[in-house]
């Protein structure tokens, strides 16, 4: 049996909530501080790694995959690392991809030291493979290399390195492009992609640890039992087995310079639909441009972990105040629309449109069925048997439901 808490309790909980709140504000900041404290320039790997703590510099032995030091005291670990960080230059830099060799060759060129604006776990990224610091150098925050790493750097920067640069960066923009449309692909379907859209041979040995690096970086793609998703992918074995119900319909057939682009980080497929639904938002409530985008684009995610049309609409209830009856309409126009011309996970990167038009063009929808509308007056659920809340005298379903 529920039991709704008293004021008493409702205080306590609202006060302990903020307290965690405050509590990890203050965290944050003390990280942040931390992160920018002073050092002097030029960095070297032992001044580098000093200041950091015992389990930073775990993170950096167990990045470069060095075993048997576990163990080891502070300083021990320190010792090792100083040695082994440069060693292991050439295997971690063959790794990178053409944003990454960016940041590194814009600090080398600067001598070793320079500030750029990078997101804290990137930042967090570099310093966990030993390559760059942050710190505080005469007032400013600066990123700096240290001078073992910046001679490593120079001695590998060559035209066949930049050639494996770009290939890396095409390989992980091939994944992240195919994940963001496919949401789940194994090992063997991504080989059989491969072969179709790269030029260069993919050998596992040398491609699995590239998308390994760059799933660290951008936190675009997840790595479990069932092979690669993308991140927003929260049921990887589901969409799997909806992969595997439909083993007559191959991969959409996208283009190389489609999956490219949808390979760039933070890329949202805004198709005309999408557009037309931000469209329709903004000219019925005092929102941004930015707000209805955020809006559409949680509702194409929820199309692709396969939330019915109806939950899309609660959604947008709880976000807007839907009060009339032709807005309703309207946002039901919207979501069938959107619905029937996104591509999808389950149905591997088609649009439900693209594989059954004469059903999308009669507006036939999962939504007809399952759709739960709110009567404005009484705001309870209209049942599909109710009178119609538009005043027809009809039911529901035989009248706006219908």
């Amino acid at each position: 049996m529920d039991k709704r808490l008293s004021k008493k309790e409702q205080k306590m909980l609202l006060n302990a909530l903020e307290y965690a709140k405050e509590m990890r504000r203050k965290m944050e900041a003390k990280e942040e501080e931390k992160r920018w404290s002073e050092f002097e320039l030029p960095l070297t790997l032992a001044g580098s790694l000093a200041r950091l703590t015992k389990n930073e510099l775990s993170a950096i032995r167990l990045n470069l995959h060095i075993k048997g030091a576990s163990a080891l005291k502070k300083q021990e670990l320190t010792d090792i690392l100083e040695q082994r960080i440069p060693a292991a230059l050439p295997k971690l830099l063959n790794k990178l991809d053409e944003t990454r060799y960016r940041i590194i060759k814009q600090i080398a060129g600067r001598g070793g030291d320079a500030f750029l604006s990078l997101e804290s776990h990137q930042l967090d990224y570099f310093k966990n493979r030993g390559l760059i610091f942050t710190g505080t150098y005469k007032g400013k925050k600066t990123l700096a290399m240290p001078q073992e790493v910046l001679e490593g750097f120079k001695k590998m920067d060559s035209t066949s390195y930049q050639e494996t640069i770009r290939r890396n960066t095409e390989w992980i923009k091939l994944t992240q492009g195919m994940l963001y449309y496919y949401g789940t692909l194994d090992l063997n379907a991504l080989e059989d992609l491969f072969k179709h859209y790269s030029a260069t041979n993919l050998r596992l040995v040398d491609y699995l640890p590239v998308l390994e690096e760059a799933g660290f970086f951008y936190r675009e793609i997840r790595f479990d039992t069932n092979g690669f998703s993308n991140y927003r992918v929260w049921d990887a074995e589901r969409v799997k087995k909806e992969h595997q119900s439909r083993p007559d319909l191959s991969f959409y057939p996208f283009t190389k310079a489609q999956l490219l682009r949808a390979g760039e980080p933070g890329f949202v497929d805004r198709n005309p639909s999408y557009e037309a639904f931000v469209d329709f938002i903004r000219r019925n409530y005092t929102i941004s441009q930015d707000e209805a985008d955020s809006l559409v684009e949680e509702c194409v995610y929820a199309i692709r972990i396969g939330e019915a049309p109806s939950n899309l609409l609660e959604f947008l209830q709880s976000q807007l105040e839907i009060d009339e009856l032709e807005l309703m309409k309207g946002f039901i126009d919207h979501i069938m629309m959107l619905n029937n011309n996104t591509r999808q996970w389950f149905i591997k990167g088609y649009a439900p449109n693209e594989l059954s038009p004469a059903k999308s063009r009669t507006g036939d929808s999962p939504f007809a069925v399952k759709a739960e509308v709110v009567n404005f007056v009484t705001r309870k659920k209209v049942g599909r048997n109710d009178p119609c809340p538009c005043g027809s005298g009809k039911k529901f379903k035989k009248c706006c439901g219908g």
